[in-house]
């Protein structure tokens, strides 16, 4: 029950409405959380006895809320202010059909996120989103493309930045934004970065935040991949500057900030080191009515874990076969097909016929086919793995590898088969003894008997 998706009206209508007992069964949590929650937004609970006189037909006030007025007056003024300020030039709307564009690329269906005309449409939080992250990140890159019709200026940068500052309204619900720590009397020059907190993100820093407390750490970090987050300056960072950061996520048992690293184009200076402010996790996040998701993996699947994916298991190894078939004829053909020199001496001997150039060409577009093949080939075997091992990426996981536990925070994972056997490989960055997570990568692997 995440504080964003309940907002303290919608929590004072619900604690009034129903008895707490019914309002934590439907929500899947416990009378204690309800109450909590009731206690941190400051929403009144019925006193003792209220229900017993509801039933008994009496109909007792309800108290005042307060601000309830005041708050819903900010969110129209808000709203309003967001419509107005919905309007795009010629090129945000390009920006905007490039991202629309690029997530559609991806299978994401975008909904009625078209533009009308030049106006913004009503987006979604998640959708805002990844919109705002796709500008920060690939900006630059469709002007180079030319899918937006441009050359990147200082004016361009603007319009894109004002651009993002528009849908930021839109995707506050899903976004974390950490600003750079302030020094006194210091101008606001950022840069700030943008987190998009997901479930899965969510369940992470929750992980985290949990071996923080067990193990008495400080805290812990977690590197920031380029789809999740990005680097603004009010609100757009330069790519060159924006790609030679390494940034990690910073959790402790109540807070979360973001740490990065920039190396000095002088090989005697120091890295610049920048970290921003810290949030405290109650504030964005239910830390405390979340499961902690710790995964301990077996050495062996059984075939129970495997029986509902096993007519999916034997089409991915018959189609490795046929695969690795296909792809032996074709490198065995790879001798026989005129060299680079014949092919560019091939019109002067044949004219317009031109059979070595025509016999390259076909095996350009064979060897790019089963390139894409093999692409499509890894991306099933790690869903498959994935949906057989019941994990994620960023996931944290432990399983015992020879004499040791060893225990990563995920990365990857896929499946690989023979004639005997499915083996299971999760690649990851490993836990330090001491619990902190390292930078040394390593592999699990486990088995099945097929």
């Amino acid at each position: 029950m995440a504080r964003q998706d309940l907002s303290r009206e919608e929590l004072f209508a619900l604690v009034w409405e129903k008895p707490t007992s019914e309002i934590a069964k439907e929500r899947g949590v416990s009378d204690v959380a309800i109450s909590k929650l009731c206690s941190r937004l400051q929403v009144p609970k019925p006193p003792r006895g209220y229900w017993a006189r509801v039933q008994s037909g009496q109909t007792p006030r309800l108290p005042p809320l307060a601000a309830f007025r005041d708050e819903l007056d900010r969110k129209r003024r808000e709203a309003v202010r967001v419509r107005a300020a919905g309007v795009l030039s010629i090129l945000q709307q390009q920006f905007f059909r490039a991202a629309l564009s690029d997530l559609r690329a991806r299978g994401i269906d975008v909904g009625d996120a078209n533009a009308r005309g030049s106006r913004l449409p009503d987006l979604k939080p998640d959708i805002a989103t990844q919109i705002l992250l796709l500008i920060e990140n690939r900006a630059h890159d469709w002007v180079k493309d030319g899918k937006v019709a441009a050359n990147w200026s200082h004016s361009v940068q603007a319009s894109a930045t004002s651009l993002v500052g528009k849908i930021l309204p839109y995707a506050r619900p899903q976004l974390l934004i950490f600003e750079q720590e302030r020094k006194k009397g210091a101008p606001e020059s950022g840069p700030v970065v943008f987190v998009r907190l997901t479930a899965q993100l969510q369940e992470r820093i929750a992980s985290l935040a949990g071996i923080v407390r067990d193990q008495k750490l400080r805290h812990l970090v977690m590197p920031l991949m380029s789809a999740d987050h990005a680097w603004t300056v009010r609100h757009l960072y330069s790519p060159d500057s924006r790609d030679s950061f390494d940034s990690v996520l910073c959790v402790s048992t109540n807070e979360v900030w973001v740490e990065c690293t920039r190396p000095s184009w002088r090989d005697d200076a120091p890295p610049e080191r920048i970290t921003t402010g810290k949030l405290k996790l109650q504030d964005v996040m239910p830390i405390d009515y979340m499961a902690v998701r710790h995964i301990a993996l077996p050495p062996v699947i059984s075939k129970a874990t495997e029986a509902p994916y096993r007519e999916r298991l034997r089409g991915l190894i018959e189609t490795e076969r046929v695969y690795d078939l296909m792809s032996r004829a074709a490198y065995s053909m790879k001798q026989d097909v005129p060299g680079e020199m014949l092919a560019l001496a091939d019109r002067i001997w044949f004219g317009k016929a031109r059979p070595f150039w025509s016999a390259r060409d076909a095996w350009t577009r064979l060897e790019q086919e089963l390139e894409q093949w093999e692409t499509e080939l890894e991306a099933e075997r790690s869903a498959l793995a994935q949906s057989i091992l019941g994990i994620s990426i960023g996931d944290i996981v432990a399983a015992q590898s020879g004499a040791t536990l060893l225990r990563l925070s995920v990365t990857g994972m896929t499946v690989y088969t023979d004639d005997k056997h499915v083996t299971f490989l999760v690649t990851g960055t490993r836990f330090r003894k001491d619990g902190t997570l390292g930078k040394v990568a390593d592999t699990l692997r486990l088995y099945f008997e097929a």
